[in-house]
This record gives C-alpha cells, sequence and structure tokens, in this order.
C-alpha cells in the first residue's frame, strides 16, 4: 500500500512537471492561477517596500538581479498575460457583449468600491492631520471615491492631510493605475468579440499581430491606449489573448521556460530583451499555472485582488505611524494586513455578488430574446486577474 502510494504520488509529480498543451490544461479544469495572482500579489506588496519606506534597507531583488524590472512591474505583467487569457476565454464563451461587460463590471468594482469607501471615510479620517469635521468637509474626500470609480487616466491620488510626511507623499492607493488599463482591454476584447473578430482564430490572430506592431511603432495611436505604461500592459494582455486562441498547439513546461529565461537573460543588453523577457515571463505563468502538481490552494479564496488593492494603502499607513521601518519591516505587517482585508472582501463583498453573474442571460430568456436557459457551468472556475 505504502509502495503504491509512492509510485503514485512520484506519478502525479511526473505528471505535474511535464509539457501539456493549455488546451489540456483548460480541459483538466485543475491549475494554479489563484496561487499565482496571490504570489503576484504579494509581489506588489515587497515591490512597493522601497519607494514607500524611502529605499532604506536592502535593495528590491529582481532589480539587483540586473533584470531591468522590479518585481511590482513583473507582478502586473503577470496579472495582464492571466487576465489576457481568461478573459478571451470569457467572452468567447458567452458570445453575449452584455453577459461580458456584465462579469467583467462585477469583477471589478465592488472590492474597488470597498476599499475607496474605506480608504477615504475610515483610513484617511484615521490618518488624517486634519481635524475631522474639516476632513469630512474638503471636497478632496468626495473627490477621491467618485473619480477613482470613474477610472479614467486622471485618477485622484490624495486625500486632505493624508501621508504629507510619507516619502511618497500623499498618495494614498498608488496602484489604483492599473485598473483603467484594465478596463480598455475589456472594451476591447468586447470590441473584437461583438464584431466577430475573436469567433476567427486567424482573423484574431492578424488582429492582434497588427495591433502588436502598432504599440511598437505607433503607439500614440492605438485606441483606448493613452499611457505608455498602458501600451506595456497592453501587449501583455495581447499575449494572453494569443495563447488562449491557439490553446490547442501551445505547450507549456518547465524545460521550455528554462530555455526562454535564459535567452532573456542573455538578451537584456540588446533591443530584443523586452520581448524575449515577454515570452519567457509568460512560459513562466502557463508552466507555474498547468505544470505544478499542487493544486491545494485552490481551497482558499481569490484574495489577490483584494491583496493588490489594499497592499499599497496599507504600506502608506504603516509608514506614516512607523517611518523608520526597512521595505522588508514596512512590506510584512502590510502583507498580513493587506491579507486580512482581502479575506473580508472575498467572501462578504466579491464572492456574493458574483451570484448575480446570471441575471443578465436570465433577463434575456425572460424577455424572449434567448430560448436557451444560461449554463451555470458555461464560466471556467479560473479567476480573471483584478
Amino acid at each position: 500500500m505504502r509502495g503504491d502510494g509512492g509510485a503514485s504520488l512520484l506519478s502525479r509529480i511526473g505528471a505535474g512537471f511535464a509539457s501539456r498543451t493549455l488546451a489540456d490544461g483548460l480541459d483538466s479544469r485543475r491549475d494554479n492561477f489563484l496561487l499565482l495572482r496571490f504570489v503576484a500579489a504579494s509581489l506588489v506588496i515587497y515591490g512597493h517596500g522601497s519607494a514607500i519606506t524611502g529605499g532604506k534597507g536592502w535593495p528590491e531583488l529582481f532589480s539587483h538581479l540586473g533584470w531591468g524590472h522590479y518585481s511590482g512591474d513583473i507582478a502586473v505583467d503577470i496579472f495582464f498575460v492571466i487576465s489576457g487569457f481568461m478573459v478571451t476565454g470569457s467572452f468567447l464563451r458567452r458570445r453575449h457583449l452584455l453577459d461580458f461587460l456584465w462579469a467583467r463590471a462585477l469583477r471589478i468594482y465592488p472590492a474597488l468600491i470597498f476599499c475607496l469607501l474605506v480608504s477615504a471615510f475610515v483610513l484617511g479620517a484615521i490618518c488624517t492631520s486634519l481635524p475631522l469635521a474639516r476632513y469630512f468637509e474638503d471636497p478632496a474626500t468626495l473627490h477621491y471615491v467618485v473619480q477613482n470609480f470613474k477610472l479614467q487616466t486622471t485618477m485622484a491620488w490624495h486625500l486632505p492631510g493624508v501621508f504629507t510626511h510619507n516619502p511618497i507623499r500623499t498618495t494614498v492607493n498608488g496602484s489604483l493605475w492599473t485598473l483603467p488599463a484594465e478596463i480598455r482591454m475589456y472594451l476591447w476584447v468586447g470590441l473584437l468579440g461583438a464584431l466577430g473578430i475573436l469567433a476567427r482564430k486567424w482573423l484574431a490572430s492578424v488582429v492582434l499581430l497588427a495591433l502588436f506592431v502598432c504599440g511598437v511603432v505607433q503607439p500614440d495611436h492605438l485606441l483606448w491606449m493613452p499611457l505608455a505604461s498602458f501600451v506595456r500592459l497592453g501587449g501583455y494582455f495581447a499575449l494572453g489573448a494569443f495563447c488562449y486562441l491557439h490553446r490547442q498547439h501551445i505547450r507549456a513546461g518547465w524545460p521550455m521556460v528554462s530555455a526562454l529565461v535564459l535567452i532573456a537573460y542573455s538578451a537584456r543588453h540588446t533591443p530584443a530583451y523586452p520581448y524575449a523577457f515577454g515570452l519567457a515571463l509568460g512560459a513562466f505563468v502557463f508552466a507555474f499555472a498547468y505544470c505544478l502538481p499542487w493544486h491545494g490552494f485552490n481551497r482558499f479564496g481569490d484574495y489577490s485582488y483584494g491583496m493588490y488593492l489594499w497592499g499599497f494603502p496599507v504600506q502608506q499607513a504603516i509608514a506614516h505611524y512607523h517611518p523608520a521601518l526597512t521595505p522588508i519591516e514596512n512590506a510584512i505587517p502590510a502583507f498580513l494586513l493587506a491579507l486580512v482585508l482581502a479575506v473580508l472582501s472575498w467572501h462578504f463583498v466579491e464572492k456574493p455578488v458574483l451570484r448575480w453573474k446570471p441575471l443578465p442571460a436570465k433577463a434575456a430568456v425572460k424577455l424572449g430574446l434567448v430560448r436557451r436557459k444560461p449554463d451555470p457551468h458555461a464560466e471556467h472556475p479560473a479567476p480573471v486577474a483584478q
């Protein structure tokens, strides 16, 4: 019995590390995207530690190793590869623009609204240097919530009298900058899907290639991409979307990751480096998701988005009260506090509202717009990014 158990364990480990297609991984309905997103959210907190504390202590690991990217950027890039892969699949499973946009709104806005309200009316009230009456009367307090709800490029970064003496002065939540980019990726998927382009693999691939070339040669001409940082994130999102479209032929495996990492590291000082790095990162994402034998983390909730939202303001609050801490000393308690807030956000805000996903489809059935009732199992269980 013990021998058979050991052999079975070795077999599972061997199967987990073997190369497989992305389609095989999807069909198995077993992946580690939840764990990878959690690790990425943790890396964002770690990466912000240096700037939030004023750069004291040990240097940030990835920058120190000479990768040319710090951990926060790498983590965000991972989020966007996953998002491109999952969100493209989400639309192709639904094939209905309203369903798609509704599902994306439910994934983004409830946790964001919770974070904005608590940040403005609880955290800000605790940390402000102003009298409370003056703080709540200041138009900037409500403006912080309303303006950031819009997810435009003109985000509101400060609250009255809050964090004014921190190394990153007055910025309450610097992590929010990626959300307008994420929303624009959803709009691109919705547009290409509504036009029928995503349903034609060859045509979608040509369009993605054209958008990639435009992003390299003429980034200012890309629709809904007003910032250079958005163009970079769009490239990672497009990589994930391309991988979903060609999931039958693209393989995930650790030997491929090792080879691409070596190529990328060798190309660090050449113009090809950003593209080699992107391919290596994409290979790592899918090897991590589909070629690890352990899936135990999936028994927990999806805490990554809440951690991403809460990490920066919690780190700022810790720096406000304990300015002498080093980056690691700031990041560790911030990780724990952000995790607590993320757990509350998931179980009491995010997860409950996700039950509303079928509402547009059910309404369409009642109105006679469609004949078939929605399939409750149509949505792949793996989460989309942020």
